[in-house]
């Protein structure tokens, strides 16, 4: 009885002590991770042991979340959670990030209190995601925070944004606005112009049916994604002469500037067969691939019947284009065009998604090395292609550029599709005859 007694005591001590390891670490850390959970837990922690009492009064980064919530009669006791949160927090501990996602239980009326909280307290990260119907007027003191650094904004579909006449954040970097209507051009410019230090701007899903021109001119801009504007009677212009990398994501426009972007990294464009189906897309196209011609890596995928954006006389010259990522479907045999426009592509990445009949035109003038694109002779030594089938039209671009590309080095083939029918594609690919002698196939 007394040994059970002792290994009953040696397995509680053992217990105790491994559940106390959380306690052993430093206040910072603890901070860290009980900062993760809902806000409803991290007062809860309060009640582990004596040193955690405190603890959740010192979290620099609150979440309030509203879908947390099971029911919408316990909304009541929620918010009342919330409120007590923050009177019982430190008053000489600052808020670092405060997310507020709300609209499914908040009461309106106390969106704005929390948020001159937040900013009573010097945050530096706002994130506010506000689905409330009709929910227009944002706490004015959001749009002259001095400590904000990061700021994303996100209302529910209609609502407007109204930019008051003085706006100022000085030391904002990074910028999210998403579903939410601009009240006028006034509005959008005040609202860029105010942001100084602007390095990294996101739209997305922004209603422009009112406006006549989105116009982004801040030097400062490293980081453009524009993305699924609602609204194609408006003109954007984007003047960046810092700009690194672009992003244009399925965005309707009746007139595209891209002025001055000679620093252009990176850019990525996406458009898909609705865009093409509503407007006339040729103007903006031929400003678009303009306006991205010095960028140094292009990510081009396009899905339409229409080969608008690789026609000749629409595709400039890309001089610094080292790195091609293209994705197509429909008929777009046309993906040469870029290649001949890129006289230092050396990485060449394809992943074509069409039926076989639209590359007809692909063996045309073949064994006439003079149509040729130059890089692929003499530039390219990487190519990749993905969600290969080893349908016929794809073996034949395998093949093309297998006899084409002099000085590749490495071509790696992603197969997709059924086990059985991989290993036979495999085994094809492998038996290719290739013109570089330096060239390793890499299935995968």
């Amino acid at each position: 009885m007394a040994a059970y007694q002792r290994k009953r005591r040696f397995a509680n001590q053992t217990r105790d002590k491994d559940l106390d390891r959380l306690s052993g670490l430093p206040d910072k850390v603890i901070l860290q991770i009980i900062s993760l959970l809902p806000l409803k837990e991290i007062v809860r922690t309060s009640i582990l042991a004596i040193r955690w009492k405190d603890l959740f009064s010192l979290v620099s980064d609150i979440n309030i979340d509203d879908n947390n919530v099971i029911r919408k009669s316990l909304g009541n006791g929620y918010m009342n959670i919330v409120e007590r949160f923050l009177f019982s927090r430190k008053r000489d501990v600052g808020i670092n990030k405060f997310r507020l996602k709300c609209g499914k239980i908040v009461d309106p009326f106390r969106i704005n209190g929390w948020i001159q909280y937040a900013l009573g307290y010097h945050v530096k990260e706002l994130d506010l995601t506000i689905g409330i119907k009709g929910f227009n007027e944002l706490n004015f003191g959001v749009f002259t925070c001095k400590t904000l650094v990061i700021l994303r904004l996100s209302m529910d579909k209609g609502s407007i944004l109204s930019v008051p006449t003085y706006f100022r954040l000085p030391n904002l970097k990074v910028l999210h606005l998403g579903l939410m209507k601009c009240s006028d051009d006034g509005s959008v410019d005040r609202l860029f112009s105010g942001c100084i230090s602007l390095e990294e701007l996101h739209l997305r899903n922004c209603e422009v049916s009112n406006m006549n021109k989105l116009r982004v001119g801040n030097a400062t801009l490293k980081k453009l994604f524009l993305s699924g504007f609602m609204g194609t009677d408006h003109e954007i212009e984007i003047i960046a002469p810092n700009l690194v990398h672009f992003s244009y994501y399925y965005t309707g426009t009746k007139g595209f500037s891209l002025i001055n972007l000679n620093s252009l990294s990176e850019a990525r464009i996406y458009i898909g067969p609705y865009l093409f189906s509503t407007i006339d897309f040729a103007p903006t196209a031929t400003a678009l691939m303009n306006g991205v011609s010095q960028a140094r890596s292009l990510y081009l995928t396009l899905y339409s019947s229409k080969p608008i954006l690789l026609t000749p006389g629409l595709v400039p010259q890309f001089p610094n284009l080292t790195y091609l990522n293209l994705e197509m479907g429909g008929c777009l045999p046309e993906w040469k065009i870029l290649l001949a426009n890129s006289p230092c592509l050396d990485t060449l990445v394809l992943d074509f998604e069409f039926s076989g009949s639209e590359l007809e035109s692909l063996n045309n003038g073949r064994d006439e090395t003079e149509k040729v694109p130059g890089c692929l002779m003499y530039k390219v030594k990487i190519i990749k292609l993905l969600s290969f089938q080893g349908k016929p039209f794809e073996s034949q671009v395998v093949e093309y550029l297998l006899k084409n590309a002099k000085v590749l080095e490495r071509f790696t083939v992603r197969l997709s599709g059924k086990k059985r029918l991989r290993t036979k594609i495999s085994k094809e690919v492998r038996a290719l005859s290739r013109v570089s002698k330096k060239c390793q196939v890499t299935i995968i």
